[in-house]
């Protein structure tokens, strides 16, 4: 039986009213249908330092703020797709992320939560500050982590951005370009959490070139 926390709740100051977002319109994903060309072999099955596989970060990290219901999209190994609550077909394979978050809204028909599989630092706090972030903003179409650049594999897409989305797939277009500016809200994170797996040598621990890219 899948698991939904439906609302987040904090308060300001002790004794302090708490305030709360409703998060069960949101569909949590992971996008893993990347081929791992640069690190050689599958990364996404990667063990870290802890004992965990790479891609298990990401969704610890969405299920600690919405519960035993995230998905993958792409193509990928079994043992991936076991890890997850539930796998959505992907129409647009070999198309890059933005065909995964295409595929998560067509299939979800609601705002999708994504994170890329292999964010090795990814946590619980950015997933809620992001996702707090849209539900304070109705109109937007994302809410996406801003680190020394816009990361749009960790962020919220409402469905108004499918059409966006598409034109990026049709055109060749970077997918920072899809969501126009007055469209997107940005919420601030600290670079380390952004780091996502490209080469061996950019697992944690390891000495790494400053490979990241989407």
């Amino acid at each position: 039986m899948l698991v939904m926390l439906s609302r987040f709740c904090s308060t300001s100051t002790p004794g302090a009213p708490s305030s709360c977002v409703d998060l069960s319109r949101i569909c949590p994903v992971v996008l893993v249908g990347g081929r791992s060309r640069r690190f050689g072999r599958d990364k996404l099955l990667e063990p870290l330092g802890d004992g965990r596989l790479l891609v298990s970060v990401p969704i610890t990290a969405l299920r600690a703020v919405f519960g035993s219901r995230v998905a993958v999209v792409g193509a990928c190994n079994r043992q991936v797709a076991a890890l997850a609550d539930e796998l959505i077909p992907d129409p647009y394979p070999g198309q890059g992320p933005g065909g995964g978050i295409l595929a998560a809204l067509e299939y979800a028909q609601s705002p999708v939560f994504v994170l890329s599989g292999d964010l090795a630092n990814i946590n619980a706090d950015v997933v809620r500050a992001v996702a707090v972030g849209f539900l304070e903003r109705p109109n937007v179409w994302a809410s996406l982590a801003w680190s020394d650049r816009l990361e749009p594999c960790i962020g919220v897409y409402a469905p108004s951005a499918i059409s966006s989305l598409r034109t990026v797939l049709e055109t060749g277009a970077p997918l920072r370009s899809a969501i126009p500016g007055e469209h997107l809200r940005t919420i601030s994170v600290d670079s380390i959490y952004a780091h996502n797996v490209n080469r061996p040598g950019d697992l944690p621990g390891q000495r790494d070139s400053d490979h990241r890219g989407v």
